[in-house]
């Protein structure tokens, strides 16, 4: 009887409380500083394992607030070092390595009763199935793998019905991808491909193994949100965070959060100043410092380079300092702390600065667009706006031939780029002078990668009032939304601190209303999500003329949609996140 069994999980336990509310994780070997980390917040936030208070005293972490329901990834930090735990279900994650993974059952599931003594069902019970039931999803699942002529069969029908592939080649990246849709109950399955008459994994796609010695590819259908509550963008909170200490001011560097820590380098200070310091923030520590003991060929320094957070490792492309433009590709691992500089074959771009490069996880490749590039002579100045790909599982450079006369945005450098599902919005940004005079941009392109990265112009389909023209901007996706912040105008003084948000699905941009503590306005700053991707830091920039450390003050800021406690900076205490305890601007700290 339906009435037998808890509304919050479906399952019965009589007499005894529901546990969905809480997800508690062990590990049981040797560690003296445990801490784990999730898919449900990106592996941004770090959970400290405690002793059990009950005998045998594994080390545990409890997952407050609860998960939502479906699969999750998760792994262990141990003494610095990441592990799995072997006895658990595992899942590779394209890194060499393995996650733990495990299914959290949604509230409200209900299991139906097929006995024959099952009383009727009332209308509160239907009404309640027909409230909280489970849809089939659609799946798309892909490959890179190359021949003409695939199926893929899986655990969804028992492997008996091989489904044909579709076969696409894409343009921009010079390659074939084969794909077909599935439509799917929530769950884990199992699969592989046909080729040939030979069945096959593709090592690039999460694995498990099998009973033959072998692996399959391995694929989680997540249950639809039961409950969805739209954001609100109409309200920004800014909380500022200083610390009494006067550092240099520092502009064009890039951040990047990796685990529960960011990863700051390169940057240009006063003057001529060119940094290639690593430094790493660790907001559970409080602590700033600079990455030491590091192997392999450190980068020159730079600035205005591209920094791409890819698993375990950040890749830095290009940049520039007082001697050269950089066209050179470093990796660094932040695991092994290890340095590699490669050697990417192909069409490379040529060497130029202030270019957008983005990585498009979904077709393991980044693409990079514009850019600006000066001789030193001064005697030979251009912008770009081609489009070159890099593809991750090769290291091989291709360039996208357009039609000479497809439509494409003019070319331009310091713009933004900023991917929303599988399309690239490119915003603003700066052509080429004309004498005192530097003309700039304020219009909305989109390059959409469904489409064979076909260029669309929004600018005359777009509604509200859109950013002024800029360059040197941030622009950030926030929810699926697109928002730019800051810049520089035509002028050199015209430094900007405002915000926009625009709506991908109403093509409307909006002003937000700004409470809280306000940036002073600057451009080519460096900022990055963290947690849940709902919060953005923003640090360093450039304020034309002026030093940002007024009185000796130091920030750094921390852009929100809700007003944040400045007393419980942490949030729950058995929480270790990245939100700043400490009150300090990070970017001119790491010039100290």
């Amino acid at each position: 009887m339906l009435s037998n069994y808890c509304k919050q999980c479906g399952n019965r336990h009589e007499d005894q409380e529901c546990a969905v509310n809480s997800t508690v994780i062990e590990w049981k070997y040797e560690g003296n500083l445990v801490t784990l980390y999730g898919s449900w917040s990106h592996f941004q936030v770090g959970y400290p394992m405690v002793k059990s208070k009950q005998p045998p005293y594994f080390l545990q972490a409890e997952i407050n607030p609860p998960l939502p329901p479906g699969y999750h990834q998760y792994k262990f930090n141990v003494d610095g070092h990441w592990k799995h735990d072997p006895n658990a279900d595992v899942i590779y994650n394209n890194f060499g390595t393995y996650n733990n993974w495990l299914e959290v059952v949604p509230r409200k599931l209900i299991q139906v009763d097929s006995s024959d003594d099952q009383e009727p069902n009332t209308d509160e019970d239907v009404q309640f199935r027909q409230n909280y039931k489970q849809d089939l999803m659609k799946v798309k699942v892909r490959t890179y793998l190359d021949w003409n002529e695939m199926f893929v069969m899986g655990s969804w029908d028992e492997w008996k019905q091989p489904i044909k592939l579709n076969r696409k080649f894409l343009g921009f990246a010079k390659k074939y991808i084969n794909y077909a849709y599935l439509h799917l109950a929530p769950g884990s399955y199992q699969y592989k491909f046909l080729i040939a008459g030979q069945y096959v994994y593709d090592e690039t796609l999460p694995t498990v193994d099998n009973n033959y010695q072998s692996k399959n590819n391995i694929l989680h259908v997540n249950r639809k949100q039961l409950h969805y509550h739209p954001q609100n963008y109409d309200n920004v909170y800014f909380t500022q965070y200083q610390i009494q200490k006067k550092y240099e001011r520092i502009h064009g560097l890039t951040m990047t959060g990796i685990g529960n820590e960011f990863y700051i380098f390169g940057g240009r200070g006063t003057g001529h100043n060119f940094k290639n310091d690593l430094h790493i923030l660790n907001p559970r520590t409080k602590e700033l410092r600079v990455v030491e003991d590091t192997k392999g060929p450190i980068p020159d320094p730079r600035a205005f380079h591209n920094a791409i957070k890819y698993g375990n490792k950040i890749i830095y492309y290009g940049g520039l300092n007082s001697d050269k433009v950089f066209d050179d590709y470093y990796v660094y691992n932040t695991t092994s702390k290890t340095w590699i500089q490669s050697k990417p074959k192909g069409q490379l771009p040529s060497p130029r600065e202030k270019a957008s490069l983005t990585l498009l996880s979904n077709y393991q490749s980044l693409i990079y667009f514009g850019g600006y590039y000066c001789s030193h002579d001064l005697e030979v100045q251009k912008t770009y706006n081609d489009i070159y790909c890099l593809d991750l599982t090769t290291m091989m450079w291709t360039h996208y031939d357009l039609d000479e006369h497809a439509l494409k945005p003019p070319p331009r450098s310091a713009h933004s780029a900023t991917q929303i599902k599988d399309k690239l919005y490119i915003f603003g940004g700066q052509s080429l002078p004309e004498g005192h005079y530097t003309p700039n941009f304020n219009d909305l392109w989109i390059l959409d990668f469904s489409k064979e990265a076909s260029w669309a112009n929004l600018t005359h389909v777009m509604k509200g009032e859109p950013p002024s023209p800029r360059h040197g901007h941030l622009g950030s996706a926030l929810g699926g939304h697109l928002f730019i912040y800051g810049g520089r105008g035509e002028h050199s003084s015209d430094i900007l601190g405002d915000l926009y948000h625009f709506n991908p699905e109403t093509l409307v941009w909006t002003k937000p209303k700004i409470h809280g503590t306000i940036p002073i306005p600057r451009c080519y700053c460096a900022a990055d999500t963290m947690g849940s991707g709902n919060e953005l830091w923003i640090i360093g920039g450039h304020k034309g003329n002026m030093i940002f450390n007024q009185q000796n003050q130091t920030h750094v800021y921390v852009m929100s949609f809700e007003e944040r406690d400045d007393d419980d900076i942490f949030g729950s205490p058995k929480v270790v996140s990245r939100k700043p305890e400490f009150v300090m601007d990070i970017v001119k700290a790491i010039t100290k």
